[in-house]
């Protein structure tokens, strides 16, 4: 163990434990008094002072492959060891857990930019070549593989990425087909590099249809056919706009394929009845919509508005949508009316939604906080298993998380309330090679 230094280690352990308990007491007395308690500012945590350092253990710790004990001896933490490395940093995103939960396709790079696609598990960590984003249907069963060519879809791929492939979907003909429609607005068609400029691509449960999403805006694949579904080109011309691009746009699907939920920063909620092709809008309890996430039984959908860093979502019933209820319905129940919502995972007993600070919370579907936890940095991606024991998290400081949801505990440096482990991690930097942590 040439790489550790044994003094330092030690304060890093020392300083983590007692900024995380100075916290947790913060967190808990705010809690309990709704926040109306004074309260003076934890002490600032004084391990950055180590960062160059830590990192250089880390670094050496994987060349000796002596990843348990790098871990026993240096905890993992993101915000005293990213603020050193700003240029470094990206967001990496976890996509899906594949091969029985035992792998997870990550995808590395900053928005609107080309990215790596790795799969990661046990074994280490593989780069995919050519390869610049992936999506994940609802169910977990599909896969979209984009490239330079185009988009494929593929049932239940390998660890390298290989399965059968059910639909493909060329450049060449998904913007030819575009600009024939629209060819008045500048939009997806004109991009020369489309494919690495898209902020998700969902593919549908049946293995045919695709929804991508980008900053011109929100399309619909199905065939031959490619929809401009978001904004509409008949609004942009009334506006005398000249491009369809938009600002924090977003989608969802359901997992029956039957609904679409998406809005960008100056719509409201919008979601799209595909049996009919109605389209229900919902006003939103902040200011711009932000997110939208379909419940794991499709019976919700719940829908992120923010207002700088912060913002409020609301469960949105699709009953009471089928109804006919929702064109009359002024107020949603609120799920949660703090966070700014970046990534967020559907469970069995509610959502797990991730914010713009860097923290997760549980949120029942009656709108109870059940725990929280801080990962550190902005989120980007969130993934959990079919069985929901084990939680991919994604953050915007390059660090990808993996955690127990069922383990009961929680660490002495850990910050927040959630009975969860962190057991792995891996940081995934610009310019540096992948490192287990």
């Amino acid at each position: 163990m040439s790489w550790l230094n044994h003094e330092m280690a030690a304060k890093w352990r020392q300083e983590g434990k007692r900024y995380a308990a100075d916290v947790n007491e913060f967190i808990r007395v705010g809690m309990e008094s709704e926040w109306q308690q004074e309260q003076s500012e934890p002490k600032q945590d004084e391990r950055p002072k180590m960062a160059k350092d830590i990192f250089r253990m880390i670094q050496e710790a994987n060349q000796a492959g002596e990843m348990e004990q790098l871990r026993r001896e240096i905890p993992a933490a993101s915000w005293p060891l990213t603020p050193a490395f700003e240029e470094a940093l990206q967001a990496v995103r976890p996509i899906a857990f594949v091969n029985g939960g035992n792998e997870i396709i990550v995808h590395a790079g900053n928005p609107r930019e080309r990215g790596t696609i790795y799969v990661t598990g046990k074994d280490g960590i593989l780069q995919i070549p050519g390869l610049h984003r992936v999506g994940c249907s609802p169910d977990g069963t599909y896969f979209a593989l984009v490239d330079g060519q185009g988009i494929r879809i593929v049932r239940q791929p390998d660890r390298n990425l290989q399965g059968e492939e059910t639909a493909h979907f060329q450049w060449k003909d998904i913007q030819g087909r575009l600009k024939a429609s629209i060819p008045d607005l500048e939009c997806l068609g004109d991009e020369d590099h489309p494919e690495d400029i898209l902020d998700e691509v969902i593919p549908f449960g049946d293995g045919q249809r695709l929804l991508l999403v980008c900053g011109y805006g929100v399309y619909l694949l199905a065939g031959d056919q490619v929809d401009l579904i978001h904004p509409k080109a008949s609004e942009r011309r009334e506006l005398e706009l000249e491009d369809t691009i938009v600002d924090m746009v977003h989608g969802a699907v359901s997992r029956d394929g039957r609904w679409i939920a998406y809005g960008s920063q100056m719509s409201e909620h919008m979601l799209m009845d595909l049996s009919d092709k109605t389209v229900h809008t919902l006003e939103p309890s902040s200011s711009y919509p932000h997110y939208a996430l379909f419940s794991k039984d499709d019976l919700d959908v719940w829908y992120n508005a923010c207002h700088f860093y912060n913002g409020a979502t609301i469960q949105v019933s699709i009953a009471e949508v089928e109804q006919g209820l929702a064109q009359n319905k002024e107020e949603w129940s609120i799920m949660n009316e703090e966070m700014r919502v970046y990534a967020a995972t559907a469970l069995t007993q509610g959502s797990i939604l991730g914010d713009a600070y860097g923290y997760l919370r549980l949120i029942d579907r009656r709108g109870r906080e059940l725990w929280r936890y801080f990962v550190g940095s902005t989120l980007s991606g969130l993934a959990v298993t079919p069985d929901e024991g084990m939680l991919a998290v994604g953050t915007y400081g390059g660090m990808l998380h993996l955690i127990d949801l069922q383990s009961g505990t929680k660490d002495e440096y850990s910050i927040g309330t959630a009975p969860i482990h962190e057991t792995a991690r891996w940081v995934i930097w610009r310019n540096y090679e992948p490192l287990r942590w």
